[in-house]
């Protein structure tokens, strides 16, 4: 009878003891395989001519937001970034295209660009 309670006993542990690595190794899978997938789309938007960028809020008049993407040290004023978004609903994280422009500028630490194309980045 003991033999039986302790033999039914260790098949119980063993079991769970495969049950739980199994979920372990399936959760760090979904995880690379979902690292993989951000790394493709970014590895696209970048061949499609798009930057990386952040946009924040600014407190001066002339320039609302301020646009500052990551392969430059650059602040940009993005002049039409209302043709895209209404001023409540921007994102803080975008992938964008942009060009210069050769205007005044709005605001003392930015230069001006034009928004060519914009989309959120998650």
């Amino acid at each position: 009878m003991k033999t039986m309670l302790l033999k039914t006993a260790c098949f119980i542990l063993i079991l769970s003891t495969l049950n739980c690595s199994s979920t372990q190794k399936a959760a760090t899978e979904d995880t690379s395989e979902t690292k993989t997938d951000i790394q493709q789309s970014e590895n696209e938007m970048i061949e499609k001519g798009f930057s990386k960028g952040t946009l924040t809020t600014n407190k001066s008049e002339g320039c609302p937001f301020i646009l500052n993407v990551e392969t430059y040290k650059d602040n940009l004023d993005p002049i039409n970034l209302n043709d895209f978004f209404k001023s409540d609903e921007v994102p803080d994280q975008v992938w964008v295209q942009y060009a210069n422009l050769r205007m005044p500028s709005r605001c003392n630490d930015a230069r001006p660009v034009s928004i060519i194309e914009i989309r959120s980045r998650n």
